[in-house]
C-alpha cells in the first residue's frame, strides 16, 4: 500500500498555511483553534479521500492498443484505453513508459472518466531508426475525489514493436516503378 499511496501537493499547502496560523498562534491566542480545526479538517479529509480511493482494488483498468510493427517517419498511432471501475468519477495522470528509443522522459497526459465509463487515449510515435521498440509498464495515478490522495496503478503491459523503413512510401516508390515514373519522384535509374 505504501508504494501506491501518494500525497498531493495541495496537503502540503494546507499543512504548511496551518503551520504559519501556529506561529500566528502565538502572538494572538485565538488563532491556535483556527490551527487545529484547519489539521483536523485535513486530517478528516485525507482519511476519506483514502478509504474512498482504496476502496476498490480494481478500480481503474489501463490496456496499450498498437501494432505489431511501425513505419520510420510515419506517424505511428498509439491507444490507451481506460475502464473506471469506481463508484466515482476520477482524474489520472498517466504515465506510459515509451521505448528509449524516443528518450521521452516527461510523457504525461491527464484526463477525466466518469464513473463506470470507458475512455481513450490516443498519441502518435514517430521512429527514426529500425529495430525492436519495447513499450513497458502503464503507470496510472488516480486521484480521489478531493484530490488529496492519489493511488498509483502499475499495469504490465510489455510489447515489443519491430519498426521498418516506411511501408507507406514504399508501396508509393513501388507503384511509381512499376508504371516506370521513377524520375517525377526524383529517383533516378
Amino acid at each position: 500500500m505504501l508504494k501506491s499511496f501518494h500525497l498531493n501537493n495541495i496537503v502540503y499547502y494546507i499543512a504548511g498555511a496551518s503551520a504559519v496560523i501556529f506561529v500566528l498562534s502565538y502572538f494572538e491566542p485565538g488563532l491556535f483553534r483556527i490551527a487545529t480545526l484547519v489539521l483536523l479538517l485535513l486530517g478528516i479529509a485525507i482519511v476519506v479521500d483514502t478509504l474512498l480511493v482504496y476502496s476498490n482494488p480494481k478500480g481503474i483498468h489501463a490496456q496499450r492498443i498498437t501494432t505489431d510493427r511501425f513505419s520510420i517517419g510515419d506517424p505511428n498511432k498509439v491507444s490507451l484505453l481506460f475502464r473506471n471501475r469506481f463508484s466515482f468519477p476520477v482524474r489520472l495522470s498517466v504515465i506510459d513508459e515509451l521505448p528509449v528509443q524516443f528518450q521521452e522522459r516527461d510523457w504525461l497526459r491527464k484526463t477525466k472518466i466518469d464513473s463506470g465509463t470507458e475512455h481513450v487515449i490516443d498519441y502518435f510515435l514517430h521512429p527514426t531508426s529500425r529495430g525492436e521498440y519495447i513499450f513497458e509498464d502503464i503507470n496510472v495515478f488516480v486521484h480521489a475525489p478531493f484530490q488529496l490522495v492519489r493511488r498509483r496503478f502499475v499495469f504490465k503491459a510489455h510489447h515489443t514493436v519491430k519498426v521498418y523503413p516506411s511501408y507507406i512510401q514504399m508501396r508509393r516508390y513501388h507503384l511509381l516503378a512499376v508504371s516506370n515514373r521513377l524520375q517525377e519522384a526524383g529517383v533516378k535509374r
